[in-house]
């Protein structure tokens, strides 16, 4: 957190001018939560983080097609770091300043440009340095944790895995586990259980989840908790009559996170 001294200096920016900047922390939550549930996840996340005082970018990699609540990015932008890292587009160009401290990007068509072979690094964290754009965290949410992709945005990465706590969603989580442990050898993952009954059914799927990575990838995990979360259901928008009625495709459900879950994630994050 940045604190300014009574002469109006602030400690943090003498001590980048010294010794240097900092890389960015890369924080990827990766989730088996549906896309909108997931964006709305990282988002919270940010802007809680920002709360703390640290400058925060949220980068939005979920495709629209993805999406089925929103009908949109959360903010407008013209460019996206897919052209950045093919070097087509100067970072500061696809980089939106939403309020102090808090500043978002998407960067859908990174996954296409590597398919192509066309996406080059530096590294996001480095490019940030490169172009003296001061950024503490760099919030990367995904429901694809994908080692190659997310190396592409720094190469100090926390990895966090947030799973509900039904069987589906524990087998997806477990090829989560085998895609990010590829580049956290040695380092136990941590993972948020959210949603069930209780918070002992959160812990009795955690350890479900434990044994099963132990035994199948012999990747140790870390239990960062329970969060109890509301179950909504998804509805849709008849344009022939103007009734609301259960969605036709996708998820029927999603989860409704409380701001205590926000406040608990980047408390842990910031530690």
């Amino acid at each position: 957190m940045n604190t300014t001294t009574a002469g109006g200096v602030d400690q943090a920016e003498g001590l980048r001018n010294i010794f240097g900047a900092e890389l960015s922390r890369v924080i990827c939550i990766a989730s088996t939560l549906d896309a909108d549930s997931t964006i709305r996840l990282g988002h919270g996340t940010a802007q809680s983080i920002k709360q703390l005082g640290h400058r925060v970018l949220l980068v939005d990699e979920l495709a629209l097609s993805d999406r089925k609540t929103m009908s949109g990015f959360l903010y407008p932008v013209r460019y996206d770091l897919g052209q950045v890292f093919t070097n087509s587009v100067d970072l500061p160009r696809s980089i939106k300043a939403v309020e102090e401290n808090f500043w978002y990007a998407t960067s859908v068509k990174l996954r296409p440009e590597f398919t192509r072979r066309f996406a080059k690094y530096p590294q996001l964290d480095q490019r940030l340095v490169d172009h003296e754009i001061d950024i503490d965290y760099i919030i990367f949410p995904t429901i694809d944790p994908q080692a190659n992709i997310v190396s592409y945005y720094g190469s100090n990465i926390k990895r966090i895995l947030v799973t509900a706590s039904d069987q589906d969603s524990l087998k997806k989580a477990l090829v989560m586990v085998r895609q990010m442990a590829i580049l956290q050898i040695d380092e136990p993952l941590s993972i948020l259980i959210v949603g069930g009954d209780d918070e002992s059914a959160g812990s009795e799927a955690f350890e479900r989840l434990h044994t099963a990575s132990v035994s199948a990838l012999e990747q140790p995990l870390e239990f960062l908790g329970w969060i109890k979360a509301l179950v909504a259901e998804r509805v849709e928008l008849d344009t022939d009559d103007m009734s609301w009625n259960p969605v036709s495709n996708g998820d029927s459900h999603e989860f409704v996170l409380p701001m205590g879950f926000f406040k608990a994630i980047s408390a842990k994050i910031t530690s």
